[in-house]
Protein backbone atom coordinates (compact mmCIF):
# COMPACT_ATOMS: atom_id res chain seq x y z
CA UNK A 1 0.00 0.00 0.00
CA UNK A 2 1.72 3.42 -1.41
CA UNK A 3 2.58 6.10 2.04
CA UNK A 4 0.23 8.65 1.74
CA UNK A 5 3.20 11.32 3.16
CA UNK A 6 5.36 10.39 0.51
CA UNK A 7 5.18 11.86 -2.86
CA UNK A 8 4.51 9.87 -6.14
CA UNK A 9 6.82 8.97 -8.60
CA UNK A 10 6.78 11.34 -11.61
CA UNK A 11 5.58 9.37 -14.64
CA UNK A 12 8.84 8.82 -17.05
CA UNK A 13 9.20 11.56 -19.96
CA UNK A 14 9.36 11.24 -23.49
CA UNK A 15 11.14 13.16 -25.59
CA UNK A 16 12.20 13.00 -29.29
CA UNK A 17 15.70 12.85 -30.51
CA UNK A 18 16.71 13.14 -33.97
CA UNK A 19 19.43 10.94 -35.14
CA UNK A 20 22.10 12.41 -37.47
CA UNK A 21 20.84 12.54 -40.82
CA UNK A 22 22.88 10.71 -43.31
CA UNK A 23 24.82 13.24 -45.65
CA UNK A 24 23.73 13.84 -49.50
CA UNK A 25 26.58 12.02 -51.00
CA UNK A 26 26.04 8.92 -48.49
CA UNK A 27 22.34 9.06 -50.26
CA UNK A 28 23.40 9.24 -53.50
CA UNK A 29 25.74 6.78 -53.20
CA UNK A 30 22.96 3.86 -51.51
CA UNK A 31 21.12 4.72 -54.68
CA UNK A 32 23.56 3.83 -57.05
CA UNK A 33 24.86 0.77 -55.16
CA UNK A 34 20.79 -0.24 -55.11
CA UNK A 35 20.74 0.67 -58.61
CA UNK A 36 23.67 -1.90 -59.62
CA UNK A 37 22.43 -4.25 -57.55
CA UNK A 38 18.98 -4.17 -59.17
CA UNK A 39 20.90 -4.38 -62.46
CA UNK A 40 22.57 -7.27 -61.77
CA UNK A 41 19.74 -9.27 -60.76
CA UNK A 42 17.88 -8.55 -63.90
CA UNK A 43 21.37 -9.23 -66.16
CA UNK A 44 21.86 -12.30 -64.45
CA UNK A 45 18.00 -13.46 -64.78
CA UNK A 46 18.63 -12.90 -68.52
CA UNK A 47 21.84 -14.83 -68.80
CA UNK A 48 20.43 -17.92 -66.72
CA UNK A 49 17.61 -18.06 -69.05
CA UNK A 50 20.13 -17.63 -72.42
CA UNK A 51 22.09 -20.38 -70.87
CA UNK A 52 19.24 -22.45 -71.47
CA UNK A 53 19.91 -24.67 -74.07
CA UNK A 54 16.86 -26.64 -76.16
CA UNK A 55 15.05 -29.78 -74.64
CA UNK A 56 17.02 -32.55 -76.83
CA UNK A 57 16.19 -35.81 -76.57
CA UNK A 58 18.05 -39.03 -78.70
CA UNK A 59 21.00 -39.94 -80.33
CA UNK A 60 23.36 -36.87 -79.83
CA UNK A 61 25.29 -35.47 -82.79
CA UNK A 62 22.67 -37.20 -85.52
CA UNK A 63 20.44 -34.98 -87.50
CA UNK A 64 18.24 -32.59 -85.36
CA UNK A 65 14.32 -32.51 -86.12
CA UNK A 66 12.33 -29.57 -84.04
CA UNK A 67 8.87 -30.41 -82.46
CA UNK A 68 6.34 -28.57 -81.85
CA UNK A 69 3.21 -29.73 -79.56
CA UNK A 70 -0.35 -28.62 -80.57
CA UNK A 71 -2.15 -29.22 -77.17
CA UNK A 72 -5.50 -29.15 -76.00
CA UNK A 73 -8.56 -26.80 -77.32
CA UNK A 74 -7.29 -24.57 -80.22
CA UNK A 75 -8.27 -20.69 -79.10
CA UNK A 76 -5.44 -18.56 -79.66
CA UNK A 77 -2.41 -19.34 -81.81
CA UNK A 78 0.05 -16.83 -81.30
CA UNK A 79 2.73 -18.92 -79.20
CA UNK A 80 2.73 -21.57 -81.27
CA UNK A 81 2.87 -19.71 -84.80
CA UNK A 82 6.10 -17.94 -83.15
CA UNK A 83 8.08 -21.28 -82.09
CA UNK A 84 6.88 -22.54 -85.44
CA UNK A 85 7.96 -19.66 -87.73
CA UNK A 86 11.21 -19.18 -85.42
CA UNK A 87 12.18 -23.15 -86.04
CA UNK A 88 11.69 -22.62 -89.40
CA UNK A 89 14.47 -20.17 -89.86
CA UNK A 90 16.75 -22.65 -87.70
CA UNK A 91 19.63 -24.33 -90.13
CA UNK A 92 20.45 -26.70 -87.51
CA UNK A 93 17.58 -28.59 -88.09
CA UNK A 94 16.63 -30.77 -90.78
CA UNK A 95 12.73 -30.60 -90.82
CA UNK A 96 9.93 -29.92 -88.31
CA UNK A 97 7.27 -32.28 -86.35
CA UNK A 98 4.05 -30.80 -85.37
CA UNK A 99 2.55 -33.15 -82.77
CA UNK A 100 -1.29 -32.56 -82.83
CA UNK A 101 -3.45 -33.70 -79.44
CA UNK A 102 -6.20 -31.61 -79.80
CA UNK A 103 -9.93 -31.96 -80.25
CA UNK A 104 -10.23 -29.13 -82.14
CA UNK A 105 -11.19 -25.18 -81.48
CA UNK A 106 -11.80 -21.85 -83.53
CA UNK A 107 -10.97 -21.71 -86.63
CA UNK A 108 -9.30 -18.54 -86.87
CA UNK A 109 -6.52 -19.74 -84.88
CA UNK A 110 -6.82 -23.49 -86.77
CA UNK A 111 -6.20 -21.34 -89.70
CA UNK A 112 -3.30 -19.43 -88.33
CA UNK A 113 -1.34 -22.59 -87.44
CA UNK A 114 -2.13 -24.20 -91.01
CA UNK A 115 -0.80 -20.95 -92.33
CA UNK A 116 2.47 -20.92 -90.17
CA UNK A 117 3.04 -24.84 -91.01
CA UNK A 118 2.99 -23.86 -94.98
CA UNK A 119 5.41 -20.75 -94.03
CA UNK A 120 7.41 -23.57 -92.47
CA UNK A 121 7.47 -25.81 -95.17
CA UNK A 122 8.83 -23.20 -97.56
CA UNK A 123 12.35 -24.00 -95.91
CA UNK A 124 12.56 -27.44 -94.39
CA UNK A 125 9.57 -30.47 -94.67
CA UNK A 126 7.21 -30.74 -92.12
CA UNK A 127 5.30 -33.63 -90.66
CA UNK A 128 2.20 -34.01 -88.73
CA UNK A 129 2.36 -36.56 -85.76
CA UNK A 130 -1.42 -37.65 -84.85
CA UNK A 131 -1.52 -38.86 -81.05
CA UNK A 132 -4.54 -39.85 -79.34
CA UNK A 133 -6.46 -37.34 -80.50
CA UNK A 134 -6.54 -34.93 -83.85
CA UNK A 135 -10.31 -33.98 -84.22
CA UNK A 136 -11.54 -30.97 -85.94
CA UNK A 137 -9.24 -28.01 -85.95
CA UNK A 138 -6.19 -30.48 -84.67
CA UNK A 139 -7.42 -32.19 -87.92
CA UNK A 140 -7.59 -29.24 -89.88
CA UNK A 141 -4.43 -27.73 -88.93
CA UNK A 142 -2.40 -31.07 -89.49
CA UNK A 143 -3.50 -30.84 -93.69
CA UNK A 144 -0.66 -28.18 -93.15
CA UNK A 145 1.94 -30.96 -93.34
CA UNK A 146 4.15 -32.10 -96.61
CA UNK A 147 3.13 -35.85 -94.54
CA UNK A 148 0.82 -36.91 -92.11
CA UNK A 149 1.46 -39.57 -89.83
CA UNK A 150 -1.02 -40.83 -87.43
CA UNK A 151 -1.32 -44.39 -84.87
CA UNK A 152 -3.63 -47.02 -86.44
CA UNK A 153 -5.83 -45.96 -83.18
CA UNK A 154 -5.67 -42.18 -83.37
CA UNK A 155 -9.00 -40.24 -83.59
CA UNK A 156 -9.08 -38.59 -86.39
CA UNK A 157 -11.31 -36.70 -88.71
CA UNK A 158 -14.44 -34.88 -87.23
CA UNK A 159 -14.48 -32.76 -90.40
CA UNK A 160 -17.45 -29.98 -90.01
CA UNK A 161 -18.26 -26.96 -87.98
CA UNK A 162 -20.57 -26.04 -84.79
CA UNK A 163 -21.88 -23.32 -83.18
CA UNK A 164 -24.48 -23.56 -79.77
CA UNK A 165 -27.17 -20.96 -78.76
CA UNK A 166 -28.46 -21.68 -75.50
CA UNK A 167 -32.20 -21.11 -74.57
CA UNK A 168 -32.57 -19.32 -71.32
CA UNK A 169 -35.66 -17.78 -71.48
CA UNK A 170 -37.38 -20.82 -69.03
CA UNK A 171 -34.51 -19.60 -66.36
CA UNK A 172 -35.22 -15.72 -66.82
CA UNK A 173 -38.78 -16.58 -66.01
CA UNK A 174 -38.38 -18.32 -62.66
CA UNK A 175 -35.58 -15.67 -61.64
CA UNK A 176 -38.02 -12.79 -62.71
CA UNK A 177 -34.89 -11.58 -65.38
CA UNK A 178 -35.75 -9.11 -67.80
CA UNK A 179 -33.46 -7.58 -70.40
CA UNK A 180 -33.81 -4.61 -71.99
CA UNK A 181 -31.97 -4.72 -75.30
CA UNK A 182 -31.18 -1.81 -77.60
CA UNK A 183 -29.65 -2.23 -81.30
CA UNK A 184 -28.92 -1.03 -84.19
CA UNK A 185 -30.31 -4.15 -86.50
CA UNK A 186 -32.39 -7.42 -86.39
CA UNK A 187 -29.57 -9.10 -85.68
CA UNK A 188 -27.08 -7.37 -83.76
CA UNK A 189 -27.60 -8.86 -80.66
CA UNK A 190 -27.57 -12.61 -82.33
CA UNK A 191 -26.82 -15.71 -80.26
CA UNK A 192 -28.83 -13.70 -77.53
CA UNK A 193 -29.99 -16.57 -75.02
CA UNK A 194 -32.85 -14.47 -73.40
CA UNK A 195 -35.05 -14.23 -76.76
CA UNK A 196 -36.12 -16.69 -78.83
CA UNK A 197 -34.06 -17.44 -82.53
CA UNK A 198 -36.06 -15.93 -85.46
CA UNK A 199 -35.61 -17.53 -88.71
CA UNK A 200 -33.13 -14.42 -90.01
CA UNK A 201 -31.44 -15.60 -87.21
CA UNK A 202 -30.94 -18.96 -87.79
CA UNK A 203 -30.53 -17.72 -91.45
CA UNK A 204 -27.15 -16.16 -90.31
CA UNK A 205 -25.99 -18.78 -88.11
CA UNK A 206 -26.32 -21.22 -91.15
CA UNK A 207 -24.39 -18.89 -93.93
CA UNK A 208 -21.08 -18.43 -91.24
CA UNK A 209 -21.04 -22.24 -90.73
CA UNK A 210 -21.98 -23.00 -94.54
CA UNK A 211 -18.91 -20.88 -95.39
CA UNK A 212 -16.62 -22.09 -92.75
CA UNK A 213 -17.30 -25.73 -93.68
CA UNK A 214 -16.75 -25.10 -97.52
CA UNK A 215 -13.24 -23.43 -95.86
CA UNK A 216 -12.67 -27.05 -94.34
CA UNK A 217 -13.39 -28.90 -97.31
CA UNK A 218 -11.73 -26.58 -99.40
CA UNK A 219 -8.33 -27.54 -97.72
CA UNK A 220 -8.89 -31.35 -97.59
CA UNK A 221 -9.14 -31.15 -101.23
CA UNK A 222 -6.45 -29.23 -101.87
CA UNK A 223 -4.02 -30.17 -99.63
CA UNK A 224 -5.04 -34.52 -100.09
CA UNK A 225 -5.31 -34.38 -103.58
CA UNK A 226 -9.11 -35.78 -103.16
CA UNK A 227 -12.47 -35.59 -105.29
CA UNK A 228 -14.78 -32.86 -103.46
CA UNK A 229 -17.59 -35.90 -103.43
CA UNK A 230 -15.35 -38.44 -101.79
CA UNK A 231 -14.51 -35.93 -99.16
CA UNK A 232 -18.24 -35.12 -98.28
CA UNK A 233 -19.14 -38.64 -98.23
CA UNK A 234 -17.26 -38.85 -94.72
CA UNK A 235 -17.59 -34.86 -93.65
CA UNK A 236 -20.55 -35.13 -91.17
CA UNK A 237 -18.43 -34.65 -88.07
CA UNK A 238 -17.58 -38.08 -87.40
CA UNK A 239 -14.09 -39.61 -86.68
CA UNK A 240 -12.27 -42.28 -87.72
CA UNK A 241 -9.36 -44.37 -86.32
CA UNK A 242 -5.84 -43.22 -87.74
CA UNK A 243 -6.15 -46.61 -89.81
CA UNK A 244 -9.49 -45.80 -91.49
CA UNK A 245 -7.99 -42.32 -92.25
CA UNK A 246 -4.77 -43.66 -93.84
CA UNK A 247 -7.47 -45.35 -96.10
CA UNK A 248 -9.73 -42.54 -96.88
CA UNK A 249 -6.26 -40.58 -97.90
CA UNK A 250 -6.11 -38.37 -95.37
CA UNK A 251 -2.84 -39.87 -93.10
CA UNK A 252 0.22 -41.03 -95.10
CA UNK A 253 1.84 -43.29 -92.55
CA UNK A 254 1.18 -45.46 -89.90
CA UNK A 255 3.38 -44.84 -86.66
CA UNK A 256 4.65 -42.37 -84.06
CA UNK A 257 5.98 -39.55 -83.11
CA UNK A 258 9.61 -40.87 -83.96
CA UNK A 259 8.29 -42.22 -87.22
CA UNK A 260 7.39 -38.96 -88.04
CA UNK A 261 10.77 -37.58 -87.26
CA UNK A 262 12.48 -40.27 -89.23
CA UNK A 263 10.00 -38.89 -92.42
CA UNK A 264 10.93 -35.78 -91.85
CA UNK A 265 14.89 -36.29 -92.43
CA UNK A 266 13.92 -38.83 -95.37
CA UNK A 267 11.99 -36.17 -96.88
CA UNK A 268 14.91 -33.34 -96.30
CA UNK A 269 17.55 -35.87 -97.74
CA UNK A 270 14.98 -35.97 -101.15
CA UNK A 271 14.76 -32.23 -101.54
CA UNK A 272 18.99 -32.04 -100.79
CA UNK A 273 18.81 -33.82 -104.03
CA UNK A 274 19.16 -38.17 -102.97
CA UNK A 275 18.46 -40.24 -105.20
CA UNK A 276 16.04 -42.50 -104.10
CA UNK A 277 12.00 -41.58 -104.63
CA UNK A 278 11.40 -44.89 -102.96
CA UNK A 279 8.61 -44.52 -100.13
CA UNK A 280 8.16 -47.44 -98.42
CA UNK A 281 8.98 -48.42 -94.93
CA UNK A 282 12.18 -49.77 -95.66
CA UNK A 283 14.12 -46.58 -96.99
CA UNK A 284 12.70 -44.92 -94.01
CA UNK A 285 13.91 -47.52 -91.68
CA UNK A 286 17.31 -47.12 -92.68
CA UNK A 287 17.55 -43.31 -91.10
CA UNK A 288 19.13 -43.31 -87.33
CA UNK A 289 16.90 -42.10 -85.41
CA UNK A 290 17.23 -38.30 -84.91
CA UNK A 291 17.34 -36.07 -82.28
CA UNK A 292 13.76 -34.27 -81.18
CA UNK A 293 14.68 -30.42 -80.49
CA UNK A 294 11.53 -29.40 -78.24
CA UNK A 295 11.53 -25.31 -77.89
CA UNK A 296 12.90 -23.66 -74.67
CA UNK A 297 10.31 -22.20 -72.31
CA UNK A 298 9.24 -18.72 -72.99
CA UNK A 299 11.67 -16.03 -71.81
CA UNK A 300 8.74 -13.47 -70.31
CA UNK A 301 7.75 -15.98 -67.84
CA UNK A 302 11.11 -16.35 -66.67
CA UNK A 303 12.62 -12.81 -66.25
CA UNK A 304 9.08 -12.02 -64.72
CA UNK A 305 9.58 -14.61 -61.51
CA UNK A 306 13.01 -13.52 -61.23
CA UNK A 307 13.07 -9.83 -61.40
CA UNK A 308 9.48 -9.44 -59.76
CA UNK A 309 11.08 -11.28 -56.62
CA UNK A 310 14.48 -8.80 -57.08
CA UNK A 311 11.86 -5.81 -57.71
CA UNK A 312 10.10 -6.34 -54.47
CA UNK A 313 12.84 -7.01 -52.44
CA UNK A 314 14.17 -3.71 -53.50
CA UNK A 315 11.53 -1.86 -53.01
CA UNK A 316 11.51 -2.87 -49.31
CA UNK A 317 14.83 -2.05 -48.60
CA UNK A 318 14.80 1.47 -50.16
CA UNK A 319 11.65 1.99 -48.15
CA UNK A 320 13.20 1.03 -44.93
CA UNK A 321 16.40 3.60 -45.66
CA UNK A 322 14.38 6.10 -46.83
CA UNK A 323 12.54 6.15 -43.57
CA UNK A 324 16.06 6.34 -41.71
CA UNK A 325 17.23 8.83 -43.31
CA UNK A 326 14.23 11.42 -43.70
CA UNK A 327 12.42 10.17 -40.10
CA UNK A 328 13.99 11.11 -36.62
CA UNK A 329 13.39 8.47 -33.47
CA UNK A 330 11.46 8.58 -30.70
CA UNK A 331 13.28 6.45 -27.50
CA UNK A 332 12.10 6.77 -23.78
CA UNK A 333 14.54 8.99 -21.61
Amino acid sequence: MTNPTEPAAPPPTYVAVERPRRSPFTLVTMLLVGGLLGASCVTCARASFELQQDQVFGRPGGDRVGVVELEGPIMEADEIVRTIRAFARRDDLKGLVLRVESPGGAVAPTQEVFEALRYASERMPVVASMGTVAASGGFWAAMGADWVVAQPGSLAGSIGVITQSPDLRGLADKVDFRLRIFKSGPVKDLGNPFRELTEQDEAVFESIIDDMFEQFVDVLVERRDLPRERVLEVADGRVFTGRRAKELGFVDELGGLHRAAQRAVWLRRQRDGAPSTDTSTRSVDQIEEPALVYPRPPAPEVLRLLTETAGEAAGRGWASAWSRLAEPSVVAR
